[in-house]
């Protein structure tokens, strides 16, 4: 059987032409890692069991090692089982997937942790909280989610959820892009900058982007996650808290 593709969940900005006066339609588009072509958001990169070379060959195999606590395992399940699989027969059931997500989040599992931030950001599976989604956005960067810093870049530059601040965004689109996010946010974001006159906001970013770096260094992915999401209700209307 064809090994069980992982997807990389990958973040949705840029900061193109049409937003340099940073729209609500920032996270509309998706970088790419580097060396990597932007496909969609399920690239068939294969999930590994140890972090070496060997693949869940089938979906028995991936819901048995998640049942047993296996995070990798658990964010894969989760996202099958949050879409719907039907290369994989498997039926979609959101509210297994985000206990699933939840778990493996909390084992410190990154991914998992960005795949929670993106769900609270849409608003499709949970109600919209974009409070706790940057919550989870920024424990994923702590555990090295290039995709993680670029949507808080985003987010602080186009005013999501968040007080509007181009210093701050262009100091986590900086660290997205030194960790591997590939797209057009940070030079739009400093050409815009170059258009305020403001070359002091530049200073502060990078001087913001080393801070943020050295904090995320000392901080684990668990440390930097909000309350468990067991309160909020599956399957609600989006109701945005920002």
């Amino acid at each position: 059987m064809t090994p069980l593709p992982h997807s990389r969940w990958r973040v949705a900005a840029t900061l193109g032409c049409t937003l340099l006066v940073f729209s609500s339609t920032i996270f509309a588009a998706k970088p790419s890692r580097k060396g990597r072509p932007a496909e969609g958001d399920s690239a068939p990169v294969l999930m590994s069991r140890t972090g070496g070379g060997d693949m869940w060959a089938d979906v028995p195999e991936l819901t048995a090692a998640a049942e047993n606590g296996n995070p990798k395992a658990q964010a894969q399940l989760g996202e099958m089982l949050l879409r719907g699989d039907t290369q994989y027969d498997v039926p979609q059931d959101r509210e297994r997937a985000l206990k699933l997500l939840e778990s493996a989040a909390r084992q410190g599992e990154p991914s998992a942790a960005f795949r929670m931030g993106m769900i609270l950001d849409e608003g499709v599976a949970l109600g919209r909280d974009r409070s706790r989604a940057h919550a989870y956005f920024r424990a994923a960067a702590a555990g090295g989610v290039a995709e993680a810093y670029h949507n808080l870049g985003a987010a602080y530059s186009s005013a999501r959820g968040v007080k509007r601040d181009y210093a701050e965004g262009l100091a986590w689109l900086i660290l997205a892009g030194k960790h591997g996010a590939e797209s057009s946010a940070e030079s739009a974001l400093r050409q815009h900058i170059g258009k305020l006159k403001r070359p002091d906001l530049i200073a502060r970013a990078e001087k913001r982007a080393v801070e943020i770096e050295r904090e995320l260094s000392q901080k684990e992915v668990v440390s930097l996650l909000p309350p468990p999401v067991g309160a909020l209700t599956t399957n609600t209307p989006a109701k945005s808290r920002g």
